[in-house]
């Protein structure tokens, strides 16, 4: 917890900085780490697991419980005795009340008793401590989820934020071509129908630019709730969608793994232990528990509870223990030890289909993972081709040899051909993510 709370701090200080300098994909997935509403949860689960294992050792410790009871009685209670106890002439069959106490009572006690054995203390005690190594278990796999939720959604904001940047330059490329065809116009050299196309071309890119900018808000506003960020603060990411998908290149994912290395799998595992904790706590219900105890009072009865002349104090003292033995529940704990049984079997049925679809589930990653790559090659391939026929268009267009509609087609394709290769890039970095959490890297 220690640590957890300086990790705390220190991002905390982090996301105060941040609004001032762009954050990496790293940054962003370590704040996340600090600062996520669900991990923050995990957290709290955790610390209640604790207090539950506290919470269960005290039930075997030794109790102690004092009293003090005070009693007043305007009218103290008699009982009959035949009179001839205290008058021998008396006639038989005839009775005198006696006072069967004072007007005033002052009680005080202590009582202890102690757990000795209880077989199902010992047993809940470690299902606690399993407990709580299944919540730790579970805040694992949040934080598994988390990390790549995040990388996801800051790939999407990369995307969006490099495909603006795209179309910013492909503005500014329209812009000056327009310029250069407006004078070419005024001088002669054009035709008005070139000016209004281009113009068309500009407030078309314009256009795509301002909805991309929409989705951009949409994009960060999603990778804020990812990370925990407050919504109203400024956020900022930096990364180059092509370096980043290069060195994914380079570094090959190893394949090798095993289930253990995922956490929902280890999550099956705590929680079929739990299930055998289970079993052998209702089973223990079966053994007899002994408890000791201990009494001690002290009681003063008087008419004048501060006269010194009535009697003193009275003192009981009793120490002794008590055992319990079971012998006919109703069939109770039969009926729960087999639903217990039942649990632990649907447990191990989940892990045998979990296996199953993680074998599946990294194969498929890693096929869509290789065709994400292939796809990236070959859309590199289309951008070089399309970048050397508007190349070609232009300058014809330049001297006059071609017309502006195979110019604006030319730039067209281009401009599809580079947000096709950024989308490319995306689906490299995307797919990577999606096969390392298959591994459960």
């Amino acid at each position: 917890m220690k640590k957890t709370l300086i990790s705390f701090l220190v991002f905390l200080m982090l996301g105060i900085s941040a609004s001032a300098q762009p954050l990496t994909v790293d940054e962003v997935v370590n704040y996340a780490l600090a600062n996520s509403f669900e991990l923050r949860q995990g957290n709290l689960d955790i610390a209640d697991a604790e207090a539950r294992i506290s919470e269960i050792i005290s039930t075997g410790l030794p109790k102690l419980d004092g009293s003090v009871r005070y009693s007043y009685f305007p009218d103290v209670p008699n009982f009959l005795i035949p009179a001839q106890f205290a008058d021998p002439e008396a006639p038989p069959g005839s009775f005198i009340a006696l006072p069967a106490g004072t007007k005033q009572s002052l009680n005080a006690s202590l009582d202890m008793s102690a757990l000795l054995f209880d077989g199902s203390f010992f047993v809940g005690l470690r299902a606690a401590r399993v407990f709580r190594e299944l919540t730790e278990k579970e805040l694992e796999e949040i934080r598994h989820e988390v990390k790549w939720n995040v990388k996801r959604a800051f790939y999407s904001a990369l995307l969006v934020k490099e495909q603006i940047d795209q179309l910013g330059e492909n503005i500014e490329a329209v812009g000056r071509l327009l310029d250069e065809t407006r004078i070419l116009y005024n001088e002669g050299f054009a035709e008005l129908l070139d000016v209004r196309r281009l113009e068309l071309n500009y407030s078309n890119l314009t256009n795509q630019r301002n909805r991309s900018m929409a989705v951009d808000t949409i994009t960060i506003n999603l990778l804020k709730f990812q990370m925990g960020w407050p919504v109203d603060v400024n956020l900022e990411i930096t990364g180059d969608l092509e370096s980043m998908a290069a060195s994914m290149q380079v570094q090959l994912p190893d394949m090798d793994y095993t289930y253990s290395d995922r956490p929902d799998y280890n999550v099956l595992e705590v929680t079929k232990e739990l299930n055998e904790m289970n079993i052998r706590q209702i089973r223990m219900g079966y053994v007899p528990n002994l408890y000791a105890f201990a009494n001690h009072t002290r009681n003063l009865q008087r008419d004048d509870l501060f006269s010194s002349e009535e009697i003193g104090w009275l003192r009981t003292t009793s120490i002794g223990a008590t055992l319990t033995v079971p012998i006919f529940d109703g069939l109770d704990k039969r009926a729960r030890i087999q639903r217990a049984k039942i649990s632990k079997e649907k447990v191990m049925a989940g892990q045998d289909q979990l296996r199953h679809a993680i074998d599946s589930e990294v194969r498929n990653s890693y096929l869509t993972y290789r065709n994400s790559v292939n796809a990236l090659r070959d859309s590199e391939e289309q951008l070089t081709l399309s970048n050397e026929i508007y190349e070609t268009v232009l300058t014809k267009y330049r001297e006059g040899l071609s017309s502006s509609f195979e110019l604006i087609l030319s730039e067209q394709d281009l401009l599809s051909a580079r947000l096709q290769y950024l989308s490319a890039l995306y689906d490299v970095l995307d797919t990577r993510a999606q096969l390392e959490k298959a591994l459960g890297k």
